[in-house]
């Protein structure tokens, strides 16, 4: 990875080298001034070193020849930086040994051309395996700076396919401009002004449950937490063409201008707020890999934007100039981003913005926005999604998939926080004050969803294909009717929600929100094209293929029980295939929370399925994950032979069976499996595998062979 030193003694100067250069993929060192910068080089060679000329011209030639004198630096390519563009500079530099020369204000664009262009050729420039594995469309690269290593994890990681094509539509690509030529002033402060009036595009961007976070961690994990955020989100910023104002505490404030071509600032910022949702999904998942002990809070931002004309303001605080924009218009993106907690929504703007930006971009709830000073108060609206251009074909569609799936999770997570601040008492009303109840042939209305059709019933819920209104996506409904006042059916309903939700992993279903009226109460899932595990088993499954569900399944227990959740109804019907053909655990209608203490289970639904259950289920004793592993244990049985282990004309014989019948055998041509099923079906919990872990390593052992 290349190493890049940075020797500036402007913070804002500095930042902007930093962020730009870290997102791209380079190693940066800072130093203040030259002692520090010759301190680091001769502990740490620099590859390439970016050197602030100072405001003089004898200044920069003074930096230079030091650096040329230091044994530590002297063969080291020096790029120097100059905030006004002199001719007769840039020759004198050049004759002196300088590599290169850029202008400020630059873009972009024109420092990565600037770096990559006078770098040793013999220094690698491939940039490091982050976090996000790179999501990549037309030349660009959303990917911060390093983050500690971790494996790759198919749950957090955008497809090869996917990301070939994430930004193509919706991050135009960037033209190099050559290095030491005077750019437009298109990004960025362009004087040294006290003050100085713009209009444009403020974002205004912040870390939901922040507080929450930190408290859960140390003091040096809450600032590489900060930094490594950081880093991330400003990249869609600087990619969208917008530059980095200020890092306020856990927000980021940006500002975008105007262009003589290509998209509206109010539509580069716009997108920019939704791709800052992607980076804070990746940012959840790998939060929960980087602390798997600490329990901590979803991570979720909440942005505000809007549109006006702002006062840059650039004030010399003796340690160099700092830079910041204040007026009507940064109050109003600031309050938007308070909004979004209210309305529990992830990206708020105001309906003048939104008509700036173009037709392309999804509303979704309205509200009014009361601003001191203003006589009337400000339109406001939810932006949900971006829609696909007219000409994008079946693989780019999957671009604004991601968006408005990250936006979705994102939203769910501040909705569920806005929820917890009310109290129980006051979301769950009394019996009597619910709305009659509805005809039975009368029609479910759920807000924002159109019905399509019902696709089966779940026990005590109905469960439904939905068209979500706002994108015309399809979604699954799981419906039950709490008209009648039964609460302890909402709240085993809301616990279900909770368990489901809070586990991301590619074999658990994809819960999106969950919502309630005064007779119905719902949660909205993903939609799956593949159909159910039952009807594979019908068709008939290899002893590979059913290994390989059975890994999957497995890897799906890993992760319920990592949470402390034991699901004790593991069957086929329970299973649901992507059109990929992932197999995924889709139903949690009995799952039990071990970690808290949930209202007794109704009609003998603790039993779960009698063809699926475990003997302890059987007899009515205590239950731990490893019940779940003899369910998986019946259910491979049934991949390989095509039928149940245990047959009986009712359910006392069923359950005779499975807690006295031994382990039936498989077929000849199957006898290297018989060891692993006759571990998962054990009659005894402790003659099973300890954990779905164990099992799992088992299992991929054989896929193995």
């Amino acid at each position: 990875m290349a190493k890049v030193l940075v020797v500036e003694n402007a913070a804002p100067l500095r930042q902007f080298l930093r962020l730009h250069l870290e997102t791209a993929g380079y190693l940066v060192q800072i130093a203040e001034d030259l002692s520090s910068a010759e301190h680091i080089a001769a502990l740490d060679r620099p590859d390439l070193i970016l050197a602030g000329s100072g405001k003089a011209a004898a200044e920069g030639l003074r930096t230079l020849a030091r650096l040329r004198a230091n044994e530590a630096t002297a063969s080291t390519p020096v790029v120097m930086v100059s905030l006004r563009y002199d001719s007769e500079l840039m020759r004198q530099l050049r004759q002196a040994g300088a590599a290169g020369h850029l202008v400020f204000p630059a873009t972009r664009d024109d420092l990565l051309h600037a770096v990559s262009a006078h770098l040793p050729e013999n220094v690698e420039q491939r940039p490091p395996q982050g976090w996000t594995r790179g999501m990549t469309g037309a030349g660009e690269v959303l990917q911060g700076g390093p983050l500690p290593p971790q494996p790759a994890d198919p749950a957090t990681t955008v497809g090869v396919h996917e990301r070939a094509r994430l930004f193509d539509d919706v991050m135009p690509p960037l033209g190099a401009v050559a290095s030491g030529v005077q750019p437009s002033p298109a990004r960025g402060p362009t004087t040294l002004a006290s003050q100085e009036s713009r209009h444009g595009t403020v974002v205004f961007a912040d870390i939901r449950n922040f507080s929450a976070l930190a408290e859960m961690l140390r003091t040096e994990e809450v600032a590489d937490l900060l930094s490594s955020y950081f880093v991330r989100a400003c990249e869609p910023i600087l990619q969208q063409g917008g530059w980095i104002v200020k890092l306020l505490g856990d927000g980021i404030l940006a500002m975008f201008e105007p262009r003589e071509h290509g998209p509206s600032h109010a539509e580069r910022a716009l997108k920019a707020a939704l791709f800052i949702c992607i980076v804070a999904q990746r940012f959840d998942e790998w939060l929960k890999r980087r602390f798997p002990d600490k329990a901590l809070p979803d991570f979720a931002i909440g942005v505000g934007v809007h549109t006006g004309d702002v006062m840059v303001c650039r004030i010399n605080t003796g340690a160099g100039v700092d830079t910041t924009i204040v007026g009507d218009t940064v109050n109003v993106a600031s309050r938007l981003e308070e909004q979004t907690k209210k309305l529990g929504a992830s990206v708020v703007t105001t309906l003048e913005t939104l008509a700036q930006a173009g037709p392309r971009f999804v509303p979704g709830k309205r509200g009014s926005l009361l601003v001191r000073g203003r006589s009337a108060p400000v339109e406001i609206t939810e932006i949900t999604g971006l829609r696909p251009r007219a000409n994008v074909d079946a693989r780019g569609l999957q671009t604004y998939n991601i968006i408005a799936e990250a936006v979705a999770h994102n939203t769910a997570i501040v909705s569920r926080a806005r929820d917890r601040v009310l109290s129980e008492p006051h979301r769950i009303r009394q019996g009597g004050e619910y709305s009659p109840l509805r005809a039975v042939d009368s029609p479910i209305k759920i807000p924002g969803f159109k019905l399509l059709r019902r696709l089966g019933d779940g026990g005590l819920s109905r469960v439904f294909l939905a068209e979500y209104e706002m994108t015309g996506s399809l979604r699954v409904l799981k419906v039950v009717n709490v008209a009648d006042g039964d609460f302890d059916l909402l709240r085993r309903f809301l616990q279900e929600y909770d368990m489901i939700s809070q586990i991301r992993h590619p074999h658990v279903a994809t819960i999106f929100d969950r919502g309630q009226t005064d007779s119905h109460a719902w949660i909205v899932m993903e939609y799956f094209l593949g159909g159910d595990l039952r009807e594979r088993i019908e068709q008939g499954l290899t002893p590979e293929q059913a290994l390989d569900y059975l890994r999957q399944i497995a890897e799906a227990l890993v992760a319920i029980h990592g949470r402390g959740i034991v699901h004790r109804d593991l069957k086929p019907e329970n299973f649901m295939l992507r059109e990929d053909g992932t197999l995924v655990l889709a139903e949690f209608g009995i799952a039990k929370d071990l970690s808290r203490t949930m209202s007794q289970t109704r009609n003998g639904e603790e039993l779960g399925t009698p063809y699926y259950l475990s003997p302890e289920q059987a007899t009515g004793t205590a239950v731990d994950p490893r019940s779940d592993l003899y369910s998986l244990g019946v259910m491979f049985f049934e991949m390989l032979t095509g039928r149940k282990p245990y047959v009986a004309d009712d359910a006392p014989g069923l359950v005779y069976k499975h807690v006295h019948e031994a382990v039936p055998w498989l077929p000849d041509e199957l006898v290297n499996v018989q060891p692993l099923l006759e571990r998962l079906m054990a009659k005894s919990p402790d003659d099973r595998f300890r954990t779905a872990a164990d099992a799992l390593k088992a299992i991929r052992a054989l896929l193995r062979r």
